[in-house]
């Protein structure tokens, strides 16, 4: 019996699991700690989202515990609501101090009043920054990593003077000192809206204003939130933008355009009548689908066992008497 052979080839990924410094595409490394600021507009526009607003608000606070106890990573928590008036119900608490109700998810985000978006996320990002350079300085061999979460579904009207060039100048030096700026927009087109404030593309959200895809997106903002807390790459996937996007609008083949306004005058005829053929916009009709009209049955006509009819026969011209 031949002798057994020494396999000595490793597992390819090995240095995945281990995270091994000789390879050059390891995971990054989990922050030791995560401070989070979650900025949350209550204005009363987003009574469209009806409850998906409080549920997301919850669910998140329960995923970021789970996240802190399955990657070892200590999360201090704040929570910033607003409409014209700033609440502040959590400030840098430890993620497992934080009670919350689903009631009291409910009352936090009830919408009220108007849009202090510019002059609110500013503060927020400006008590962030301080908080996150007290953490490396008092925690010199940890890793720390501040994380700033927005969400709006509309523009600022109670900022003044302020201005969205000023809210840009404050993303981009939170952005320059590591911290990761995340943004979810409702009725705009967020990465349009969020890198004219600062953030970066692939870290602003697109969402519905609807309870459920607008929900499904404020659940997605907070799912990149805990990658960023995590030590993954938060930007978000094509997935995610696909199911918080708003549903594109259904086109009606079955109805008609309403007509062309007619001149009701001889007036306003003979102007009509004057202008170039090209003046007139066209009008055009979309194509009507027969088989959807309520009552139409379908008949296959090249399958039928009817014999074809006979052939007409061609008559000559007669006189008749």
């Amino acid at each position: 019996m031949s002798s057994p052979i020494s396999i000595k080839k490793k597992l390819s990924c090995l240095g995945v699991v281990k995270r091994r410094q000789g390879n050059k595409k390891i995971r990054p490394a989990v922050p030791s700690i995560a401070i989070v600021q979650s900025t949350r507009d209550r204005s009363g526009s987003m009574s469209s989202f009806q409850g998906s607003a409080a549920s997301s608000l919850y669910t998140s606070i329960i995923d970021h515990k789970q996240n802190s106890k399955d990657n070892n990573v200590k999360i201090t928590y704040s929570l910033t609501t607003f409409d014209e008036r700033v609440e502040h119900p959590f400030e840098n608490v430890d993620i497992h101090d934080v009670v919350i109700s689903e009631d009291d998810a409910k009352e936090f985000v009830r919408p009220r009043g108007l849009t202090r978006l510019y002059a609110t996320a500013i503060e927020d990002l400006a008590r962030l920054r301080k908080t996150v350079k007290k953490a490396k300085s008092e925690n010199p061999d940890a890793i720390v990593k501040g994380i700033f979460e927005l969400h709006t579904d509309g523009d600022d009207n109670e900022s003044r003077p302020l201005t969205s060039t000023d809210l840009n100048a404050a993303v981009t030096a939170a952005r320059t000192e590591g911290i990761v700026c995340i943004y979810a927009g409702a009725n705009q087109d967020a990465i349009t809206t969020g890198t004219s404030y600062g953030f970066s593309a692939d870290l602003s959200l697109t969402t519905d204003s609807t309870p459920t895809r607008g929900g499904t997106g404020l659940r997605v903002c907070s799912q990149a939130v805990m990658r960023a807390c995590s030590g993954v790459p938060p930007a978000f996937t094509q997935l995610e933008r696909n199911i918080s996007a708003p549903t594109p609008p259904s086109f009606d083949q079955t109805s008609s355009p309403s007509p062309p306004a007619s001149p009701n005058t001889m007036a306003a005829g003979a102007a009509l009548l004057a202008m170039s053929p090209s003046s007139f916009p066209a009008v055009t009709t979309p194509a009507r689908n027969i088989l959807m009209r309520p009552g139409f049955q379908y008949h296959n006509y090249q399958n039928t066992s009817i014999p074809p009819p006979q052939p007409l026969t061609r008559q000559t011209n007669q006189r008749i008497v």
